[in-house]
């Protein structure tokens, strides 16, 4: 079974002109949307016109997914729902109540996963434990119980056992999936069952700004005075920017690699535009960058490069021709000089902690307490985090927590460019690696800006290690059948 098509089914010419059509609506949007009203006027003006063609091309694609799934696409949405927030709290009113209705309602989600999945082991019917400490997923299982042993020394010993426990049973379900799953195409729904899940959430974030626009629209500085926020459930705006640049590389491979009818790329074309005006409108500029990486790669790895080339020439020929002040206010979003430099406050955050852990070089203050230790200490008791993976592994842990995820992403990109080199170009193996490349691209510019690799659920990085798992035991299995015929 193949995904792809020859490259002649999608014209150079007609990519190029795409890109060039969607830059022109991505700079329609920005100098446009002024007001809350004007948004919700356009939004409606769009929806009318496209949400009639989308829900005839996805319905075929709903049915099919549907039939195809089994009790760990359950799994997978239970955890997903649990990490969805209906309120935001700070660290007082954490301390104050460490579990109030919300909570409750989160824990008894992973709660109720955990209980399937140690059900489905006690009775023999998915022996997960083997999986667990294998490869990829048993690295992630060592930075786990890692994070679970800094409660010995951790200042807030109750957060950081929680935490790490929901982390540890998400991992814990990627390696009962691995040991249930047996072909790349029954690997590719989770592919599709989580991006549909994503599409679902900005589906409410466009339907919170249909409903409350000026809780969803929020105000900024910014070119055009607003960004996109979901209300309920609460998304922030960088996760809005986030889901929308996934979908968008996503709809990207599945134009230019895979085979179908015309209403497949109708379909996926739709997509395209929606998640991009999606993410633009967002303002998510680690977003944005990791969809410009994430889109050249494909590109690239679709056989492309002179596209590649020619869009990225003609981007940089147009900003130099007068899009410079556009783009700059753009990315800016209204911060002087000083606030934009510092990525948003974030710079100081990361700086701060550098010195706090030197207080605590060898062990850290517990995983999952920067918002207690760091935070703070700065009067930013309602953020969640300092805004990178890599710096609250360090806090948390010191090195002893850094190592394990940094060594997971490597091997996540190792095994997919060797995917890559080593499948034909129609194989399902190499168009997926190729769709993983994209997403993963994403994923790792916001982990420098995100704590995701480690937070539950952290889903669009745990499909994609599932899979170059799943590739590298394959590839291992192969190998061992073919030793004794060797010999």
């Amino acid at each position: 079974m193949y995904l792809g098509t020859d490259a002649a089914r999608l014209r150079p010419l007609w990519t190029l002109s795409f890109f060039v059509l969607l830059g022109a609506l991505g700079t329609l949007a920005l100098t446009s949307f002024s007001t809350a009203r004007t948004a919700v006027a356009l939004i409606v003006l769009v929806g009318i016109v496209l949400i009639p063609i989308a829900l005839g091309q996805s319905f075929e694609k709903v049915t099919a997914l549907v039939k195809s799934l089994q009790w760990w696409h359950g799994l997978w949405l239970i955890l997903f729902l649990s990490e969805l927030g209906f309120r935001t709290r700070d660290d007082q009113s954490i301390g104050q109540s460490l579990v109030d209705p919300s909570a409750a309602f989160r824990i008894a989600l992973v709660a109720i996963a955990a209980l399937i999945l140690t059900v489905r082991l006690t009775l023999r019917q998915t022996p997960w434990v083997g999986s667990l400490c294998r490869g990829l997923v048993g690295i992630l299982a060592i930075y786990a119980l890692i994070s679970a042993s800094s409660t010995l020394w951790s200042v807030y010993p109750s957060w950081t056992l929680y935490k790490s426990f929901e982390y540890f049973v998400d991992v814990c379900l990627l390696a009962a999936i691995l040991a249930t799953v047996r072909s790349v195409t029954k690997y590719k729904t989770l592919f599709d069952w989580s991006w549909t899940l994503y599409g679902l959430v900005l589906v409410s974030v466009w339907l919170g700004a249909l409903v409350w626009p000026k809780e969803a629209l929020l105000e900024t500085r910014g070119l055009f005075g607003r960004e996109l926020s979901g209300v309920f459930p609460i998304v922030s705006a960088n996760s809005v920017g986030e889901y929308g640049a996934i979908l968008a590389v996503v709809a990207l491979c599945r134009l230019l690699l895979r085979s179908g009818e015309d209403r497949d790329r109708v379909f996926y074309s739709l997509v395209f535009t929606a998640a991009f005006i999606t993410l633009v409108i967002a303002q998510g500029r680690s977003a944005i960058t990791g969809l410009l990486f994430g889109a050249v790669l494909v590109l690239l790895f679709s056989k492309r490069a002179a596209v590649a080339t020619l869009t990225v020439a003609t981007t940089l020929l147009l900003w130099l021709l007068g899009g410079t002040d556009l783009f700059s206010t753009y990315f800016r979003r209204g911060q002087d000089t000083e606030t934009f430099n510092s990525l948003s406050g974030r710079v100081e955050y990361w700086q701060f902690s550098m010195h706090e852990l030197m207080k605590r070089p060898w062990t850290g203050y517990g995983a999952y307490t920067d918002r207690f230790v760091i935070l703070a200490k700065l009067g930013e008791g309602d953020t969640s985090s300092v805004h990178s993976t890599y710096v609250a592994a360090l806090v948390g842990m010191s090195v002893w927590g850094l190592i394990p995820i940094v060594v997971a992403l490597a091997g996540v990109w190792w095994i997919l460019f060797r995917t890559l080199r080593r499948f034909p170009y129609r194989s399902m193996e190499y168009q997926l690696a190729v769709e993983a490349v994209g997403v993963l691209a994403i994923v790792t510019v916001r982990s420098f800006f995100t704590i995701h690799l480690v937070w539950h659920t952290s889903e669009q990085f745990l499909v994609i290690l599932g899979f170059a798992e799943f590739l590298r035991r394959r590839q291992n299995y192969l190998a061992r059948q073919y030793q004794p015929n060797a010999a």
